[in-house]
């Protein structure tokens, strides 16, 4: 798949909140369970990703979910919680970012070129990613949402100084290995026997679009 990622014109010190409103303008994209339809899925989930040249702004809606979500420590198993997940690879290259979160704010973020071999990232480096979750939980069905204010100075692999005009490859995800109903669902469709995310090869373009090109132009 390809998508393009709008330019926002926000103050980047604008809460989270308040970038939230701003993205429910922007275009909602599905995450599927194409990849891996023997498994049963209920809760259903979307996707809106916009830029402000130095910040990625990244928010979630899922629905018909169920809450199991623990405080761990920063970069530990937060895929088996109620999770959201951004890969993204910059320069054409086989080296990604995984940027992982459970529903409680709690991160996790690595690098490296496979699944077996990631360098996690100071816990100071993950902290500079502001989130911010809505959540609402009745009988038994759990909807929430989630926004990331994501600075380009946590690619720390990278010198980007504004996303403006920048090709990546990327793939967005929503997981839940320990919930009663695992699944795993992504934008851009895997092709593995098992669920894996940690798949370059089936990640999808996004282009960041450039400030002038922010006028409505995906309506």
């Amino acid at each position: 798949m390809n998508l393009n990622v709008f330019y926002l014109n926000e103050d980047s010190n604008a809460s989270p909140d308040q970038l939230s409103e701003k993205l429910a303008n922007y275009p909602q994209n599905r995450l599927t369970n194409d990849s891996w339809p023997q498994i049963p899925v209920i809760c259903t989930a979307d996707f809106a990703i916009a830029h402000t040249g130095q910040h990625i702004l990244l928010k979630f809606t899922i629905s018909n979910d169920y809450f199991r979500s623990i405080e761990r420590p920063i970069n530990s198993e937060v895929h088996l919680d109620n999770c959201v997940e951004f890969f993204i690879a910059f320069d054409q290259s086989d080296q990604y970012y995984n940027i992982e979160f459970n529903c409680l704010g709690i991160g996790k973020m690595a690098y490296g070129n496979q699944k077996a071999k990631r360098t996690l990232f100071q816990n100071s480096v993950v902290q500079k990613i502001r989130t911010w979750t809505k959540s609402d939980a009745q009988e038994g069905e759990f909807n929430w949402e989630m926004t990331m204010i994501i600075p380009a100075d946590v690619f720390i692999f990278h010198q980007i100084q504004n996303f403006e005009g920048i090709t990546a490859k990327a793939n967005f995800y929503k997981c839940g290995d320990a919930l009663p109903n695992p699944h795993f669902l992504c934008w851009n469709k895997v092709i593995s026997p098992i669920p894996d995310f940690h798949r370059p090869d089936h990640f999808g373009t996004i282009q960041f679009m450039p400030a002038q090109a922010e006028l409505n132009s995906f309506k």
